[in-house]
């Protein structure tokens, strides 16, 4: 690109989400040193209400509804998300291109020696029932309360004694600089992440060619695949933050191998399997997937609805 472009890019406020957009703006001005990026500060419904657990909150699309409604209004000409927290059912006429992943695993912030090291019966700050359900099935003594916030208002929390772990994302953590908060890295088989945890996404309308072209430039195309499958995991167990539902899909070459996991959060019941083929059929697999872990959920009791 030669000649100036200016476009808008639409995002929350937070410290990690204004980070993160900084750092998804930089990728697009390295590929277009023509281009400029003014940023827009938008509030969502999940940012105003900092205290109601999520999981309780009703709706989806807590972080990303008023970002796509600006987008649709051609208020915005994109709009930065944590890939996580996009539902599976995108803004009509919009549509996803992703930036390299970061670390998707979980952050365990607390003692040294990973949740070995926690003593009987302690404090975990999380309210995540993905979360809760993994770390329950694998420690059931932990008393888990949730915990709100902006990054930095969580760690404060912990530092005060409120908790004595909480637990994060690697991805936020290591792109505001602090990964050395981080006291344990926990293995995907332990706490397996979120659906598209550690992937920005970069949203624009599908008649906007100008900015589509600009926000492809920049994407990690060994990341669609793996997003894809997982979106497409979420979709057919039909849940979210909501529901105790995890997924990640790695690539070895041609190959792409899926996980996914269904839980109960009330009492650390987990199911879990994988999918593993071509990458061309990773959609369907995703499929094949997720009604085997639907036959799993049933027969050990545990409710998607």
């Amino acid at each position: 690109m030669t000649n100036s472009v200016a476009l808008r890019a639409g995002t929350r406020g937070s410290l990690l989400a204004w980070t993160q957009s900084g750092w998804a703006i930089d990728r697009l001005v390295e590929r277009h040193p023509g281009l400029s990026v003014e940023r827009v500060r938008i509030e969502t419904h999940g940012d105003k209400d900092q205290h109601t657990p999520l999981a309780t909150l009703p709706g989806t699309g807590l972080f990303v509804k008023e970002l796509e409604a600006a987008l649709v209004a051609g208020e915005v000409d994109f709009a930065i998300h944590s890939l996580k927290d996009v539902p599976f059912e995108t803004a009509p006429g919009c549509e996803l291109h992703y930036l390299a992943r970061e670390d998707a695993r979980d952050a365990l912030i607390g003692p040294q020696g990973g949740l070995d090291a926690l003593a009987q019966g302690s404090h975990v700050g999380t309210g995540s029932p993905r979360r809760i359900a993994q770390l329950r099935h694998a420690r059931p003594d932990l008393v888990f309360s949730d915990l709100r916030g902006n990054l930095d208002t969580r760690l404060r929390r912990l530092s005060e004694g409120r908790f004595d772990a909480i637990v994060l994302a690697c991805a936020g953590l290591e792109r505001l600089g602090w990964g050395d908060r981080i006291s344990h890295r926990l293995d995907p088989e332990v706490c397996l992440p979120a659906f598209g945890q550690g992937i920005l996404a970069l949203e624009c309308r599908t008649d906007r060619d100008d900015v589509r072209r600009i926000l492809s430039s920049a994407c990690d195309p060994s990341v669609r695949p793996c997003a894809q499958a997982e979106r497409e995991l979420m979709r057919a167990l039909g849940g979210g933050c909501k529901l105790a539902l995890a997924a990640l899909a790695t690539l070895d070459g041609p190959t792409l191998l899926l996980r996914g996991l269904v839980g109960d959060h009330h009492d650390g019941r987990v199911v879990r399997d994988r999918w593993e083929g071509p990458v061309e059929h990773s959609l369907v697999g995703a499929g094949e997937l997720a009604e085997r872990l639907k036959t799993a959920a049933a027969r050990e009791g545990i409710s998607l609805g």
